[in-house]
């Protein structure tokens, strides 16, 4: 009786290759998928049984139908650059399963020669006979399995599978595949928000990335604003078994926000890895990726790719890190105004099979996750001029500033806010009386008359109001966490405003009720100024000055007289 080396007493890493990517699950649902996933179990070597860390008379397992196979199964190994060590094929004296196997019992777990012959294994087409088991199964008979996914054969990979010394073996699947998310800034939160879902487990716990100051999943903003984006993408537990692995964000902007070269330069790449029992921040990685974007011409939507063809060569990344992407993008004039907000999301492509050749500059097959969104509202304000029979006016004339006194300009570069009051716009009312401004954040502002319709009195004070938004969540609390399904209408979920000082009473507010709408409407009332008519012409202006002639005259004649006196 032949005794053959285990690889480990409790690991089957060599002979045992599984899916490298599972099939694309959104991340609250992976786990469940798991646990009810199939994966047909092909045996190269059978064994009598386990004997220590030994697996004793082994032989040719019953994934070889026929001799045939099993010839052209060494053979081809035989033939495979892949095994070729100090220029000889290390199974060139092979000639049955138990020579095979007592080669391979000098090489270690994930040695090069390990994962060359799961990748061998995994491409073969003489393997046949598969069982088909579960996540949690076992199998009574000892030896060396291929798995691979009965739902999609095409996904491989190295996997940990153990085995109990009765040869007993339990199969554990693992969620291997990265994950990805996007977050978008919103400036009025002052939180650190920490992710459930992106992260490992660590000490029996799960251990979250803190996504940083104001980061969720809905913000508003207004038009000409710069706003900050976050990708965040985590690793395959088994990215290790691969020579190669790509790894591409692909990021797709609305037609409402600009990305352009500045914005490209200024992008960053984060590596993110454990220390100390939290994810810190280990090296900015940004040289490593490709950066490519383009707008395209029917939708104007921009589609933003940071690409890195071999991660494995970053300095650091282990299956626990956490690669952070930041970029600003500006909300234009495009932007989608109200309820229906702008929508942006982000998907992940990855390698996905170790057995798989480069095609094309990549490092062979690829997988995609599936997509994460975020959302971008603004806000509109609808202003009718009025006199107080309920007329509407043209050629009113106003400046509109924000809580930090800004002046709103669209003719200004960048921001549509501006300090001098000469680059402001003035905002005029048309032949209906109305302006309006497109593009708002929530928060305080003040409307300013600077000239009124000729005959009407200008405001002496300004309008101030408030713009009210309550996006993700609904809890009355700005600082919770988001949870947002990707529903546009569950991501705003309550727009008001309300007037704070409305001077002679001139104004009244409210908002648009048609769905969509997040439309400030505001009505301001001027009052008539009245030129009352006089009568009389030159006389009566010479009767003014001989009446103050007299009127000196006698005031001279009493000093006179007193002098006298």
């Amino acid at each position: 009786m032949k005794t053959m080396k285990k690889l480990s007493c409790t690991i089957l890493a060599l002979a045992l290759v599984m899916l490298s990517a599972l099939p694309t699950f959104a991340a609250t649902d992976l786990e469940s998928e798991i646990l009810s996933h199939s994966f047909k179990a092909y045996q190269i070597f059978s064994a009598d049984s386990v004997d220590g860390q030994y697996l004793t008379n082994v032989d040719w397992g019953s994934a070889f139908a026929r001799t045939t196979n099993k010839t052209r199964f060494l053979n081809g190994l035989i033939a495979d650059d892949s095994f070729v060590v100090a220029g000889e094929n290390i199974f060139s004296d092979c000639t049955d399963a138990e020579s095979i196997a007592r080669v391979l019992s000098d090489y270690d777990d994930y040695s090069d020669v390990a994962k060359a012959f799961a990748k061998y294994c995994a491409n073969s087409r003489d393997i046949s006979n598969p069982s088909i088991v579960y996540n949690g199964d076992t199998m009574d008979e000892a030896g060396y399995y291929i798995f691979v996914d009965a739902e999609d054969e095409g996904n491989i990979n190295p996997t940990i599978v153990k085995m109990s010394a009765d040869g007993v073996v339990r199969i554990e699947v693992k969620a291997s595949v990265p994950q990805v998310e996007k977050k978008v800034k919103e400036n009025t939160y002052n939180v650190n928000y920490n992710s459930k879902t992106m992260g490992t487990q660590l000490l029996g716990g799960f251990l979250g990335i803190d996504y940083g100051t104001g980061y969720n999943d809905a913000a508003d903003y207004s038009i000409g604003d710069s706003v900050p984006f976050e990708l965040i993408g985590s690793m395959a537990s088994t990215m290790n078994d691969y020579e190669q692995y790509y790894y591409c964000f692909t990021d797709t902007l609305s037609a409402g926000l600009t990305f352009t070269e500045d914005d490209a330069d200024n992008a960053t790449v984060t590596l993110y890895d454990i220390q100390n029992g939290a994810y810190t921040a280990k090296a900015d990685v940004t040289d490593w990726f490709d950066l490519t974007f383009s707008k395209d011409k029917t939708t104007n939507k921009t589609e933003i790719k940071f690409s890195c063809n071999d991660i494995l060569e970053i300095n650091g990344i282990t299956p626990t890190s956490i690669l952070v992407v930041n970029y600003n993008a500006t909300l234009n004039d495009d932007a989608v105004i109200g309820y229906n907000g702008n929508e942006n999301e982000v998907y992940l492509e990855y390698s996905n099979n170790p057995a798989t050749p480069k095609t094309q500059g990549k490092p062979g097959s690829t997988g995609t996750t599936e997509k994460d969104k975020v959302i971008v509202f603004t806000y509109e304000l609808d202003v009718t001029k009025f006199d107080t029979e309920n007329n509407t006016l043209e050629g009113a004339e106003f400046y509109l500033q924000n809580e930090a006194g800004l002046y709103y300009s669209t003719s200004n570069t960048g921001s549509y806010w501006v300090r001098e009051v000469a680059k402001a716009d003035v905002l005029t009312s048309n032949s209906n009386g109305v302006f309006v401004v497109k593009g708002l954040d929530k928060g305080v502002y003040t409307l300013t008359e600077i000239n009124a319709p000729e005959g009407f009195q200008v405001l002496a004070e300004g309008v101030e109001f408030e713009i009210e938004a309550t996006i993700l969540p609904d809890t009355g609390n700005d600082d919770a966490a988001q949870t947002w399904n990707g529903e546009a209408s569950k991501a705003l979920t309550a727009f008001a405003a309300e007037l704070l000082d409305n001077p002679e009473q001139a104004a009244k507010i409210a908002v648009a009720d048609e769905v969509g709408d997040a439309t400030v409407l505001l009505d301001i009332t001027n009052t008539k100024v009245y030129d009352l008519p006089g009568t009389g012409g030159m006389g009566t202006t010479l009767i003014y000055v001989i009446g103050g002639m007299l009127l000196a005259g006698a005031a001279v004649l009493i000093v006179v007289k007193r002098r006298a006196k």
